[in-house]
Order: structure tokens, then sequence, then C-alpha cells
């Protein structure tokens, strides 16, 4: 079916125009101007002609059932000719209207219309509000956007601006794209009233002529789909992603620390990762990462990125960037640096990065020679040059000209006989420069800005790293995932009865517990004397926390009294906890309650405190959430998420991206953490969520960490409202 969208053998524009200021007669015009090989036909209900084409009445009018409809009308219209065009058998529709749900209320009712309309008339749409599509090797521009480069990139993107400038860079700028061309399929997806980022994204996936998919990201509708499909596309062709809106408050507030944490760019964010997909957050990184990942093999797994530069100025500031986002340097062969040695001579620097210290200079084939080298050795994936290659003939010697190229051909040659990725940057890059032009020629991307070259070579080592766990398709949960379930819980049964979404702490670890997490025996206690007698019959000093149906964080009322000794002291405390709990109460408005409490023994000291918590994302289902616990969580903030399902690799990865996980490894004669029981905690909290879908959220804060174990400290669960 998108096939007659995205490939169609005719077009009709709906709303043609006899006024070049239209789009009805800029699209007519641009399909002239490209050679589309297709029918195309003109709607305008009062007939004539325009730039040649007979002028169809109506949709109901056209000769045949075209294949992709472009409407040039205005919004109030769209509804109605999607109907049309699904009575004549039109396949799909192009909406460029604006004035939908980005305009408010109204819009927003206009769009619910025309999504039903397209629905029920079997077309599928790309809109509304979209900049159009774009197809060159097929010559379809809707776009009207003109000297655009034809190439290996798909670009998905919901702003025309985003488009133009990438368009605009990929033409225009030798450096940007070069070495995959320019634009294969342009797709605006607009409002993505029907059609969106998932569907074409998976279309793409198959596309023939797209190496490389760019996709720009402001809202997306369905999240799940659009990772799900990322998950199977990644596989076969990189997607490179850029998100904007990532500071965006949530849309709701949470009742839990885990919800306060777990934004949705963060929830978005740690999806992108899962499914594949290479994030990045600056625009001028898009097309050299999109480029290069199109372009060069990936480094095989256990290789890394070999540094050659010509001054070590700029490799030390490459080499330090790297470094900081882990990057693996490869750690040369004593016999490579040996011949670099021999090579080079003894002022050059032979170990990652190396240095040719001004051979080049005088002879450009000294710098092929060494990449020669480096190429041969198989600890390196792939090589990243640094410097001025490129424009040693223009700032020594015009004598150096043709050797510069033929270095150029021979670097390109080493690194492709090897199937390695090999990255170019210069500060010559926006120059006129025959030996770059070889280098582009022979596909090797060309990059004047060192972060982005940098950057651009680190992912072929991650995607070496991606493609080789060899895993099946990852596919979120989604949203929909257990609502036609009616699993419960005597829990989740008590707390609907009595109008609660906010288990308590003794109702929240019970459901836990059948989840598979253990909490330590916890006796309730009513009163003073109760909390006095629990106290007693203790061989340790106890925690008493306030019991609440009401009160979700028990510290914020005063509801915690740690480390109390003996009868006197637990009653005193129990005291205090209830008339605290109770100022608490009325100071916010909740029902009064009568006073209880757990009295626990204390937990040793831990290794670390770590939160673990699940809450539903509207958009893409449920989401796991670890880092740094206790009292500090929302301040520390040192967290990360995982959109669920997660395996037990991804969780353990988790927890290992966190700060705080360096007091796991045996930090500064610390014990050394057996990760496995925080893994399980992890998957009990998650199984919360997935299991009964009343729960919307799930924490344990703090989760005690010990060498060989974990002790779950607190438990908070909120209901579905």
């Amino acid at each position: 079916m998108l096939g007659r969208i995205f490939e169609p053998r005719s077009i009709a524009v709906v709303g043609a125009s006899a006024d070049p200021a239209k789009r009805g007669h800029q699209i007519l015009r641009t399909l002239a101007e490209s050679d589309y090989p297709g029918r195309v036909y003109a709607v305008n209900r009062s007939g004539g002609t325009i730039l040649g084409h007979r002028a169809h009445r109506s949709v109901e009018d056209l000769p045949e059932a075209a294949d992709l409809a472009v409407l040039c009308t205005p919004a109030g219209t769209a509804p109605e000719l999607v109907r049309a065009c699904g009575k004549r058998g039109v396949g799909g529709a192009v909406v460029l209207a604006v004035g939908f749900a980005e305009s408010g209320a109204a819009g927003a009712r206009l769009e619910f219309r025309l999504r039903e309309a397209a629905r029920s008339a079997g077309v599928r749409v790309i809109g509304p509000n979209t900049s159009g599509l774009l197809n060159l090797p097929r010559g379809i521009n809707l776009i009207g956007a003109r000297g655009v480069r034809p190439g290996g990139i798909g670009l998905l993107t919901q702003s025309g601006n985003i488009a133009l400038d990438l368009m605009n860079q990929v033409s225009r700028q030798p450096d940007a794209g070069s070495s995959i061309g320019g634009i294969s399929i342009c797709a605006g997806l607009g409002n993505e009233a029907d059609l969106g980022f998932g569907e074409v994204l998976e279309y793409l996936g198959g596309h023939d002529e797209t190496r490389v998919v760019i996709a720009h990201v402001e809202g997306c509708r369905r999240p799940a789909e659009f990772l799900a499909a990322a998950s199977r596309v990644t596989r076969r062709k990189p997607v490179v992603v850029i998100k904007s809106g990532r500071t965006a408050a949530g849309a709701r507030a949470a009742l839990s620390h885990t919800g306060a944490v777990a934004g949705p760019y963060e929830r978005l964010r740690a999806g992108l990762r899962q499914a594949g997909m290479v994030e990045v957050r600056r625009t001028d990184e898009l097309l050299p990462v999109a480029a290069t990942l199109g372009s060069q093999p990936p480094a095989p797994p256990g290789t890394g990125i070999a540094i050659l530069s010509d001054g070590g100025g700029q490799s030390a500031l490459v080499v330090d960037a790297l470094q900081e986002r882990g990057v693996r340097l490869a750690e040369l062969a004593p016999e490579t640096s040996a011949a670099l040695r021999r090579l080079l001579g003894p002022g050059a620097a032979v170990r990652t990065p190396v240095d040719v210290a001004g051979a080049a200079d005088s002879d450009p084939g000294a710098m092929a020679r060494a990449l020669d080298v480096l190429a041969r050795d198989a600890v390196v994936g792939g090589v990243l040059l640094v410097g001025m290659f490129g424009g040693y003939a223009l700032r020594f010697s015009e004598t150096l000209a043709s050797f510069e190229v033929e270095a150029a051909v021979a670097m390109a040659g080493a690194m492709r006989r090897r199937n390695k990725g090999f990255v170019v940057h210069s500060q010559y890059a926006s120059h006129p420069s025959a030996p770059l032009d070889a280098l582009r020629r022979a596909g090797v991307p060309v990059i004047r800005s060192l972060e982005a070259a940098g950057r651009a070579t680190e992912e072929l080592l991650r995607r070496g790293e991606r493609i080789s766990r060899r895993r099946p398709p990852w596919r979120p949960i989604g949203p929909a995932a257990g609502r036609r379930s009616t699993a419960t819980h005597p829990a989740i049964e008590a707390a609907r009865r009595e109008g609660r979404v906010t288990l308590t702490e003794i109702e929240s670890g019970a459901l836990l517990r059948d989840a598979g997490l253990a909490f330590a025996p916890a006796r309730v206690v009513r009163s003073a004397d109760e909390a006095g007698d629990a106290a007693g019959l203790a061989l340790s000093a106890v925690a008493i926390k306030l019991l609440s149906r009401h009160i979700s964080h028990k510290t914020d009322a005063g509801g915690v009294a740690l480390n109390v000794v003996g009868k006197e002291a637990a009653r005193t405390a129990f005291q205090r906890i209830a008339e605290s709990a109770s100022r608490y109460a009325r100071r916010h408005g909740l029902p009064s309650e009568d006073s209880a409490a757990t009295v626990t023994p204390m937990l040793p000291a831990p290794v670390v405190e770590l939160i673990v918590g699940a809450s539903r994302d509207p958009g893409l289902g449920p989401v796991l959430t670890v880092g740094a616990g206790g009292e500090w969580v929302e301040l520390l903030r040192d967290v990360t998420h995982r959109v669920l399902p997660a395996d037990e690799d991804e969780l353990e990865a988790a927890i290992r991206e966190l700060r705080v996980s360096a007091l796991l490894t045996g930090h500064r004669g610390q014990p050394e953490v057996n990760f496995h029981p925080i893994v399980e905690a992890a998957a009990a909290v998650a199984r919360c969520l997935t299991r009964w879908p009343d729960v919307a959220e799930a924490e344990v804060n703090p989760l005690f960490v010990y060498p060989d174990r974990v002790a779950p400290a607190d438990a908070r669960v909120i209901l579905t409202r």
C-alpha cells in the first residue's frame, strides 16, 4: 500500500492553480522540472488548463484512480476530499494544509475528522501540516526544493525548515553527506494523523536506494510503534535521530520518585538506544554521522579506533572527547608501532594517537604508508585521520598536489580492501581540494568539524557492537499491554474497595513479594504501647515508619524514626510520628485515619542505596528506572531507564551506566558487589507492571545493596486512576 504513496505511477494535484504563488501551481511545475515519468492530473473546480494539464473539476472526474493525491486546499476541505479520494480508489493523500491539532482545540477536532475519514475511506494520509514528499530516484518532488542532490539518505522530519536545511547542506556543502551522495526519500510527517514514523521507517528499511535514515522527531504520536520498527530496521541499516522538545515538562504530576525523575524525553531516549538508533543532539552532527554510518563498514567487535594525525593538538582533543564518551581506542600491536617507527622516524608518536610529526608536509605519501600499516593491525577496527590532509599543496607547495591525490586514492583503497571504516577530518574540507574530492569520490567521509568527525567515527564502533549481538528484534510492550487482562491481587482489591490509588507499605510489599522480591518481616503496630512491645522484643535497633493509606511520602510527613532502641524510645517515636502525620494530613487536606506504623529491624549499612521503580508512559508503555536511591534521588538524578521488556543483560547494563555503580565494583577497598541480586530485584519491580494492569507505578526506595544480596527498605505502589 505504501508503494502507491512513495512510488506512485500517477499523481493528482488537488487545488491546482494558475497562480505561481500557490502550492498547487508550484507542485505541477516541479513535477515537470524533475522529469517525473508518471501521469499527472490537475484538479480545480473551475476547470480549464493549467501548465498544459487539463483541469478536472473534482476528484470523482479523474480518468483513473490515481495512486496519490496532493491536497493543496484549505484545512477545512481535507476530510471530505479524503473521502472523495477513497470513493475514486486513490491510494494515498498528502495533506499540506496547516490549521489542525497544532493550532488548538478546533484544529484538533478537524484533525480527528480527517483521521476518521482516512480510516473509513481506506486512504493513507501523510500530514497534515506537512512539508510534503520527495523521492528523487523516481522524480517525485512534492516539496518544491530545488537542486537537491540524489543519494542514499532517507529523511523523516516534522519540520519543513529542518528538511530544507539538511537538503541544502547535502547539496551545497562538500563535506556534508558527500560520501553517500544526497537524499533518496524525504517525508514530512507533520502531525501524523495517519501515517507515522513507524510505518514510514519500516518502508525505508526495505527501500533499496536508502542506505541510512535520518529522523527529526518533534512529537511522535505512536512512539512504541516507532521503536519497534526501528529495532527491525537498524539490523539492516543505520538510523540517526535528533529529538527536539527534550526539556518539555511531564504531562502529569508523579506521586513517586520514579515518576519525578523519569521524564518523557528520558524515557524515549532510553527506547531509542534500545531500538538501535543513534541519537545526536547537534544539527551539525546529523549529516556527518549519517553519511559515515551509511558509507563505512562498522568496526568488528573487540577492535578499537586508531587516530592518525599530522599534528598533536587536534589529535589530543579528539582523543579526549572519545575517551570521555567511553570509546575504545586501538591498542596497537608492538610490531605495528615498530613498523611505524621505521617508517616515520624517531620524532613520530607511534601509539594511538599516531602523529607523523611533519613527515607528510613534504611527502603526502607518508600518510598513506602509515595508514596502510595501521590498517593491517587486527585490533584496528577503523581509522580517523585528523589534521590538514587535502591542504598540503595549498599550505606548502603546489608541487605536492599530484602526490596528495595519489595518497588519497591509496588510502581509500587500502581501507576498502581491508573492509575497515575510514573517516577524514580536514581543516581544508570547505576549500576546493583535488585530494579531498578524490576521497569523496571513493566514498570516504570528509568532515570539517573535529568534534563531528570524532562522533562519526565513534558510531562505527558502536554499530559494530550492536549488530554483533544477534538478538531477536526488540519490541516494546507498549501502552496497550495488559488492557484485556483481569489479573488482580488482594492488595489491589483492598485499595479499590476503599477508593485508594496508593497502596500502603505493607500492601506494596505483599505485591512486590508475589512478583519475586523478598521483604524482611514487619510488625504492624497501632499504639505507642504496641510499638514499645515490638521494640522490646527486638534484639537490636529498629526502624519505625508511618503506615498510612493516604500519605505517600513518609519522610516528608515526619513519619520515619531510625535506630530506635528500647521500649520507651519506641513509644516516644510512635507518638511523635502519629502527631507529625496528623499535622501533615490536616495541612494537605488528607482524610484522617487511625495511627499505625511498622516496626522492622534496622538493616546494616549497605554498600550503596539504589532506587528501582517502574511506571507507565502513555506512549511507550511500562518503563523501568534504576538509580542512586535514598532521600536525595530527585536532587542527584543519577538514574537511567529502560523501556520494557528488558532482559537480564539489558538490566545489568542499565545498572552499570550509573555513576554510583563505581561503588559496586570494589572502589577504594569496598567489597565487590554481585550484580545478579540487583538485576533480580529490578526484574521483580518490572513484573509488577507487566503482570497487574492496575499498577501505574511501583517503586523500591531505598534498595539496600550488599556484596551478595539486596534488601528492600521501603516500597510504594500507585494504582491507575
